[in-house]
């Protein structure tokens, strides 16, 4: 084994250094990926690339603040060391060049690959990248394991104990009574760093900045900005993340299901085949759901301040519209039960405030009303597809009234 693992890093370390030599060759591939179409709309993504290709090509191996001074026009203070902001700009740089070797680059002789924890770029050659990210076989086996074995432990946590009125209710009878585990998943706000008012650091929540993707395009947009803001580790959750999440436990609870809770910020494209999904967020914090949600067909539309939150491509669509003054709020709730990808479901509670989330949360749980709504109107929909759209009326967090406008 250690021979070898000696001989492939010596090979390796071969190959790169081969195609180091070749400055050529290797900044003819990088203007093609500069062009392509997965990095040249992001000015920083190519200006970090370039960056970090001359910096390999003459032997530097890059920090993050260094980065941030050479590239951005950053000012540290003498015990600043790290930059939170540049490891979301390789991040994204990551997935980019990741997206563009899986298209427009399938072909190209010489690979560039940052490591993970790592910011120099390696030059790799096609063939070597190939063998390198080919899984092995003792992998494979593995994987299948534990897909095995996760599996099993589910089927014996779901299967225990008595059936109840929840197995024969639609939507819940199919996370209560499946093998699949469920996974609960809160939308959380996307913040970023700067200075306050108060001249002390703090963070910033934009409206209009509701993920990576938008932050790195506003920088795209207002490049000067880099000076001022940094992207956060933090994320936060609004209120009614407690009161949601106690009533879907009770509903575990009574059946003795295995339930995970995730934030949509950490959310995985595998998460989408592996689990049933309950989501519970702001139209804005919707994440990885986001382009399952807009990709549905709706007969109605909700906007709120001019931006549209569901849209229906149907012109006489009627536009419900949250509003509120300084007492009373009004929301519009919505309730989306869909298939999945892989023999699972998701179900979607999406509000523009607390108060409808809380709301028809409560109502999803609330036995009385989940049979009222399968003997009156889901009976005459698809069972494993549809939509209810709530009215919600009160005061800060407390619903006064709620009312079910339709569904579909």
């Amino acid at each position: 084994m250690f021979y070898s693992n000696w001989f492939y890093n010596s090979y390796k370390f071969i190959v790169i250094e081969k195609m180091v030599s070749d400055k050529t060759l290797i900044y003819r591939h990088l203007d093609k990926s500069l062009k392509s179409r997965h990095l040249n709309k992001s000015k920083i993504s190519c200006d970090l690339l370039k960056y970090l290709v001359e910096a390999s090509l003459e032997g530097k191996n890059p920090k993050e603040y260094t980065i941030g001074i050479d590239l951005f026009g950053r000012k540290y203070g003498p015990d600043k060391k790290q930059d939170a902001n540049i490891r979301v700009y390789i991040h994204n740089l990551r997935k980019k060049l990741k997206d563009y070797y899986a298209d427009e680059g399938r072909n190209d002789q010489v690979i560039f690959e940052i490591e993970k924890g790592k910011y120099n770029v390696l030059f790799i050659s096609k063939k070597e990248y190939r063998a390198k990210h080919r899984p092995t076989y003792f992998t494979h086996f593995l994987i299948s394991l534990a897909i095995l074995i996760s599996t099993l432990a589910a089927f014996l946590l779901t299967k225990k104990g008595n059936t109840n009125a929840w197995d024969k209710l639609p939507v819940w009878q199919k996370f209560t009574g499946s093998d699949k585990k469920t996974m609960l998943v809160f939308g959380d706000y996307f913040v970023f760093e700067g200075i306050l008012p108060s001249g002390k650091l703090g963070i910033f929540r934009d409206f209009e900045i509701n993920s990576e993707a938008e932050y790195e395009h506003l920088l795209d947009k207002q490049p000067e900005l880099a000076r001022e803001i940094d992207k956060s580790n933090l994320t936060y959750l609004s209120k009614m993340s407690v009161f949601c999440q106690n009533e879907i436990m009770k509903v575990f609870a009574q059946n003795q299901g295995n339930l995970e809770v995730k934030l949509s910020s950490d959310m995985q494209p595998d998460d989408l085949k592996e689990y049933n999904i309950i989501f519970i967020g702001n139209y804005k914090n919707t994440g990885i759901f986001e382009t399952i949600i807009k990709g549905l067909d709706y007969n109605f539309e909700i906007s709120n301040a001019g931006k549209k939150f569901i849209t229906s491509g149907k012109p006489d669509a009627v536009t419900y519209k949250p509003g509120n003054d300084s007492f009373n709020q009004n929301d519009y709730a919505l309730a989306i039960f869909t298939k999945g990808y892989n023999d699972n479901h998701f179900l979607f509670f999406l509000s523009t405030r607390d108060i409808g989330n809380i709301s028809i949360v409560r109502q999803f749980t609330n036995l009385e009303h989940m049979q009222q709504l399968s003997e009156n109107h889901l009976g005459k929909l698809d069972p494993e597809n549809f939509k209810a759209l709530y009215r919600v009326d009160g005061i800060n967090k407390t619903d006064l009234s709620f009312e079910l406008v339709l569904t579909e």
